[in-house]
């Protein structure tokens, strides 16, 4: 009795070959990588509760523990210049111009017991490129502030507070 030799089904490699080739290049050109100042939505704290102004402010032996997050959050604001670099930097109602100062300011502001201040919000103008932001956080993280929450100021004046 003579074996046969067992022969599967014949499978063309050629089409499968030719397809694979065809979506490697389709996906290939139709991929679009995302570019390199990359803007992200960004969200408000929620709102806080107000305090009286005629409270006695707060001295390191009667510093308040349990204080809303608004009153620990640092308000700052970046404002861009055209071409997309930092403009201004406001703390509430100080304004300072550069890295340096930036940093002096912020430093001296974490070290008075009296402010109680855990947390930042930065407030960005849609116009500043997002290497300027990373420069302005590192020099929150530097100074040990690192709970930071962001929000895109809106097309309102200069001089107005939102």
């Amino acid at each position: 009795m003579k074996r046969s030799k067992s022969e599967g089904p014949e499978i063309p490699i050629t089409p499968m070959l030719d397809m694979a080739f065809q979506l490697l290049t389709f996906f290939i050109l139709t991929y679009h990588p995302a570019p390199q100042d990359v803007r992200f939505a960004m969200n408000l704290l929620p709102a806080q509760p107000a305090t009286s102004m005629e409270a006695p402010a707060p001295t390191p032996e009667n510093a308040p523990t349990d204080l809303p997050a608004g009153l620990r959050t640092l308000p700052t604001t970046l404002r861009a210049q055209p071409d997309g670099t930092i403009g201004r930097v406001t703390f509430g109602d100080n304004e300072v111009q550069g890295m340096e100062a930036l940093s002096k300011e912020l430093s001296a502001i974490l070290k008075d017991p009296t402010l109680p201040f855990d947390q930042a919000l930065i407030k960005v103008d849609p116009k500043l490129k997002y290497s300027e932001l990373i420069k302005v956080i590192d020099v929150f993280a530097a100074n040990k502030l690192t709970k930071i929450s962001f929000a895109e100021l809106g097309n309102e004046p200069e001089g107005a507070t939102p």
